[in-house]
């Protein structure tokens, strides 16, 4: 069975309906209830993670060194950046309803973020035909 042609086209048909309902929003009667203004709202508010969420599936998928610090093929960046998230998410829960993050901070979250995929949790030192067969 080939697994890649199977992750593509589960992942093509998801971009596909992301884009069509966003549009669908888009176009309809309410105002600012696209996906993409409800998770920048998120973003400002209590669940300022998600810059830095981003940040590291980023730096994890697009970019990534070819040895990273933390060595190859291990558990723990992925349970550093799982815990790193959640404490995060747990100080912005406590924030009062008025608080707003300051768009710098969701820039340093969001490089952070980028720094970390990129150096910690790498995808690039995999060898392709290894990890598939």
């Amino acid at each position: 069975m080939d697994f890649t042609l199977i992750v593509q086209t589960v992942i093509g048909i998801t971009i596909i309906f992301l884009m069509l309902f966003n549009m669908y929003l888009y176009f309809n009667d309410e105002k600012d209830d696209t996906i993409n203004f409800i998770i920048k709202q998120w973003a400002y508010n209590k669940y300022f993670f998600l810059p830095l969420a981003w940040g590291v599936l980023g730096g994890h998928f697009f970019l990534g060194s070819q040895v990273p610090i933390l060595g190859p093929n291990s558990w723990l960046p992925v349970i550093l950046v799982v815990v790193l998230l959640l404490a995060i998410l747990f100080v912005g829960l406590k924030q009062p309803k008025d608080f707003v993050m300051k768009r710098r901070i969701q820039f340093l979250l969001l490089i952070i973020g980028v720094l970390y995929g990129h150096f910690f949790w790498s995808q690039r030192h995999l060898d392709y035909f290894e990890f598939f067969n």
